[in-house]
């Protein structure tokens, strides 16, 4: 079996290692089991508790305000996830 030459190696298939990158630096964030679910105004109530950096904070203001379950909603709905 050939690997997909678009995979990177160390990244989930159909995700860069950018992807990974971002995805990884919002979870520091807004991540714990406390969090969730949540809608955009909690999580960036979160992520402004924790000190994050504005670029972070910008990227929660963008999604679009509902209810999120988890983590990898906030993630496909940014399109992290391939």
């Amino acid at each position: 079996m050939q690997p997909d030459a678009a995979h990177e190696p160390g990244s989930p298939e159909g995700m860069t290692s950018g992807e990974v990158d971002s995805r990884s630096e919002l979870a520091k964030w807004i991540s714990g089991t406390h969090v969730f679910p949540a809608d955009r105004a909690a999580l960036l109530k979160q992520a402004q508790s924790e000190g994050a950096p504005d670029v972070v904070l910008a990227v929660i203001r963008s999604i679009p305000d509902r209810r999120y379950e988890n983590l990898q909603e906030v993630a496909d709905q940014l399109g992290m996830t391939g």
